[in-house]
């Protein structure tokens, strides 16, 4: 088991979520804290509207993280997410012509593209959180993502660049960093879906096809995987909260009334509800209660659902056929708790879907129950660390030499068989995903 112990945040429009969670020798993760706060009305949206307020709730959480937490004096850190419409997923390609063509690609040469193919995206927005390799090809080489050692003249990277507003991600920043404590400090911020994607989606979803929709209450991400690569993402103003507003209105109830109507008796498919059950709702200042119909809830919540369905549906045949999806729809975030959610977005979009849970294990004596959907992104967070954890460590362990082009003996560097620090790490991280991390916007901790 390793002794690294890292803090996943979930910072969403309705509360803060955050999990403690480590690595058990076979693998598994294992948390073992948890703690949550609530946002409602300090973020809108994915994005912060009261700093101060939300600052506090996020130090909350991560204080109710530190009562549980062993080695009170010990540091640790914490990994969270960062979303909202102004977040952009866009391809790129970058080509540069090879000064020996016989000379075998490098892991110099893939971070040399790759660092080159950021900083001319970053000339037109200078906040890349992101740059994911879906490609390479060598010379007239078929396309792929383990490119060292092939020979051609030129090298093309393919990308899917994730960029934000810079205001807004520094806003988030700084929030994140007045949130610290003296012994929690935070890391790198990754764009939601590729946290929730590592605690939900396994390997063969991936490489087979699959949409991950992850429903929150301010915002929905939807992401598309084939071949193992991200193919598209985009963020949705769209989330559990229209969803209440809609009830307000059509049930004229208050705002507190409707999203308990919806988390209490909700449910995707309006048909299986009675049409004469009804619950009483209780009126102002002693006034009488008034009777609601739960099937009149069902057919707000169903129409709405039906809606995002659609949209669903749109974005994938933006890039792909719906048929190719081998994998499906997986939903995550607190939205995909609603009851039959699946079966409706089976029946709109006719592909084969699915409710995710993520993989994880509650540590003895903790009364959370992970496996809900809810925790999808603050226990990808978690697992995202540890899986690049894993891959630097084995990376640095390898002996692969550079093979010399006019033959010869070569004798390779002495293997490194320490594993990177925390610390080294958090200057690392999104190395497996994206190369090199360089000055991606998506680090705003202290490294010094």
């Amino acid at each position: 088991m390793r002794n690294d112990l890292i803090i996943g945040l979930d910072i969403g429009s309705s509360s803060v979520r955050a999990v403690a969670g480590r690595q058990l020798e076979n693998g598994q993760l294992e948390i073992v804290a948890t703690g949550s706060s609530s946002t409602s009305g300090y973020i809108l949206h994915g994005e912060i509207v009261n700093v101060n307020k939300t600052s506090a709730a996020i130090a909350d959480a991560i204080n109710q993280i530190a009562q549980a937490l062993p080695g009170k004096s010990k540091e640790y850190y914490f990994s969270s997410n960062l979303s909202g419409s102004h977040i952009k997923v866009l391809p790129y390609t970058n080509s540069k012509t090879r000064k020996n063509a016989a000379e075998p690609v490098s892991r110099k040469d893939i971070l040399d593209i790759t660092e080159e193919a950021k900083k001319n995206v970053a000339e037109k927005n200078p906040c890349v959180l992101h740059t994911l390799p879906i490609g390479f090809k060598v010379g007239n080489l078929p396309e792929t993502l383990e490119p060292i050692g092939q020979v051609g003249a030129t090298i093309q990277g393919n990308f899917m660049v994730i960029t934000a507003q810079l205001e807004k991600f520094d806003l988030f920043s700084r929030t994140l960093k007045s949130a610290e404590s003296e012994h929690i400090k935070g890391g790198n911020l990754y764009f939601s879906p590729l946290a929730s994607s590592s605690s939900v989606l396994n390997a063969d979803e991936k490489q087979q096809g699959v949409v991950l929709v992850d429903i929150g209450s301010g915002t929905t991400e939807i992401s598309i995987y084939q071949n193992k690569r991200l193919k598209h993402a985009t963020v949705l103003n769209w989330g559990g909260d229209r969803i209440t507003e809609d009830l307000r209105i059509g049930l004229d109830v208050t705002t507190e009334h409707a999203e308990a109507l919806k988390t209490r008796f909700g449910t995707a498919i309006h048909r299986l509800i009675d049409l004469n059950e009804v619950v009483l709702i209780p009126g102002i200042a002693g006034r009488k209660p008034s009777p609601i119909s739960v099937k009149n809830v069902a057919i707000i919540i169903e129409e709405r659902m039906k809606e995002l369905a659609a949209i669903v549906m749109a974005e994938i045949q933006k890039v792909t056929q719906a048929q190719l999806l081998r994998g499906g729809i997986v939903l995550c975030g607190g939205g995909a708790q609603l009851p039959d959610i699946a079966e409706l977005f089976n029946k709109v979009t006719g592909i084969e879907t699915r409710v995710g849970e993520p993989e994880a294990t509650a540590a003895l004596g903790l009364g959370a129950n992970l496996k809900d959907p809810a925790y999808a992104t603050s226990i990808g967070l978690v697992q995202v660390y540890f899986d690049q954890l894993n891959a630097s460590s084995e990376e640095d362990k390898e002996e692969v030499p550079d093979i010399p082009v006019t033959g010869g003996k070569t004798t390779p560097d002495k293997p490194k068989t320490a594993p990177p620090s925390i610390r080294d790490i958090f200057g690392r991280l999104v190395d497996s995903l994206v190369g090199s991390d360089g000055n991606d916007g998506g680090s705003y901790g202290d490294n010094n």
